[in-house]
């Protein structure tokens, strides 16, 4: 897993400061669902989104 978050961080190291061309921002988006369920009670989800154009 730390093998994947450092190759991660050199990705957006690299496409933030422009070294593979004019800089792109990266698309965040969020989501979170609260809800009610009869068998469990209450529960939520959370998705956290995260897009890097590399081209």
């Amino acid at each position: 897993m730390k093998p994947v978050i450092a190759a991660l961080f050199v990705v957006l190291g690299l496409s933030a400061c422009g070294v593979d061309g004019e800089p792109s921002k990266p698309e965040i988006s969020a989501r979170t669902t609260v809800g009610v369920n009869s068998g469990s009670g209450g529960y939520t989800d959370t998705e956290l989104n995260i897009h890097i154009p590399l081209n």
